[in-house]
């Protein structure tokens, strides 16, 4: 039994020997990768598109979406009460400045200045009477004729009736006023966005009759931020795009330039006027305005999308010239965001004009790897 396990483990450390030989005599006789690389058994070069750094004009300029508003708009309302007896116009028509709106039944305002000037009339004569008496009166205090009391009563009542003269005068007036109000005209040339007012209908004093907008001009407001709104002052001109009028363009400038910004969105309001001539621009139009903040100048631009950021740094794979052969070599540069173009960065420094980056394959590039330029993008 001894002898068979013995005869058992020599066969198989022979077995084992022999396996082991054969395997180094292999690797001794299998040939040099080197040798084959050298042959010319590689992997071609990758191929990538790169983009030229030159220096583009550019000029600084935010754009904002907003709502276009009117010139300005008021609400009318009846200043005087009554039935009304005529109406100018009805709501969403177009009026002149000065067309009549609405007419209220002016008999009471009429019945009104009647009474009023016959007051000023009578106030007027007593008046002339009080004087009178005042001045005969101070002629016979003068001879002592007359007491001090009686004096001082005519003259009493002389300001009395002045008084009520003014008053009466006042009333008048005020009836007058009456008078006018009832008859309602347009303030200015615009639209009716409302007028719900009957022919027959009775209106309130201080009943709300419609509402009326001055087309003349659209207006809107923008926010800019601080770094934006130092660039920005009243007067300068504004480019306007409204979505519901494509391809059209329509200039405008800057009305009024807020001194704050809105707590809630740290934004500075801007407000922007667009002449409507011909009252194409409405209320409630959704339009992009363009405001432009300092002249063209040359900028080094490259796509945000080309960078590699690693812990705020940014690299670029610039594509060198050696010998026959193109190598990419990672290079640290230092750029900075433009607020009107968030697709680029501006290039501070680490690039000159004339020189490649790669566009694609930025991830799997390695250092002084052999590349094939298959295109150049346009910057």
């Amino acid at each position: 039994m001894g002898e068979r396990s013995l005869t058992l483990r020599t066969g198989l450390f022979g077995a084992a020997g022999i396996l082991f030989v054969g395997g180094l005599v292999l690797m001794l006789l299998a040939p040099d990768p080197e040798k084959i690389a050298s042959a010319g058994v590689q992997n071609p070069p990758r191929e990538i598109r790169v983009t030229r750094i030159v220096l583009q004009p550019v000029r600084a300029r935010v754009e904002r979406s907003s709502i276009l508003e009117p010139r300005r708009s008021v609400r009318v309302f009846a200043e005087t009460r009554g039935p009304v007896i005529e109406v100018g116009a009805e709501a969403l028509d177009r009026v002149e400045v000065g067309q009549l709106l609405l007419r209220i039944d002016p008999l009471q305002a009429e019945v009104a200045i009647e009474g009023a000037n016959a007051n000023v009339a009578r106030s007027l004569s007593e008046l002339a009477l009080a004087r009178s008496n005042l001045k005969r009166r101070r002629s016979l205090s003068k001879r002592n004729v007359t007491s001090a009391a009686e004096l001082e009563n005519a003259e009493n009542q002389e300001k009395v009736a002045l008084a009520m003269l003014r008053q009466s005068r006042a009333e008048l007036k005020q009836a007058k006023d009456d008078l006018e109000n009832k008859t309602i005209k347009a303030p200015f040339t615009g639209v009716l966005r409302s007028f719900d007012v009957e022919l027959g209908e009775y209106v309130q004093e201080g009943q709300e009759l419609g509402e009326l907008l001055d087309l003349s001009a659209a207006r809107t407001v923008i926010g800019l931020a601080d770094s934006e709104i130092v660039a920005v002052r009243a007067g300068q001109r504004v480019d306007v795009e409204v979505e519901a009028l494509p391809g059209e363009m329509f200039q405008g400038e800057v009305l009024r330039v807020g001194a704050a910004s809105d707590p809630r969105t740290r934004r500075f309001p801007v407000e922007i006027e667009i002449p409507n001539p011909e009252m194409r621009l409405l209320s409630g139009m959704v339009a992009r305005v363009g405001i432009d903040l300092e002249e063209e100048r040359l900028r080094m631009l490259i796509p945000r999308e080309v960078t590699i950021d690693e812990f705020g740094l940014r690299f670029v794979w610039v594509v060198e010239r050696v010998g026959n052969e193109r190598l990419v070599r990672r290079r640290r540069i230092a750029v900075r965001s433009l607020a009107f173009r968030p697709a680029d960065f501006e290039v501070v420094s680490g690039l000159a004009v004339g020189e490649e980056i790669a566009v694609t394959s930025m991830r799997r590039l390695r250092e002084d790897e052999t590349v094939h330029v298959g295109g150049v993008t346009s910057p």
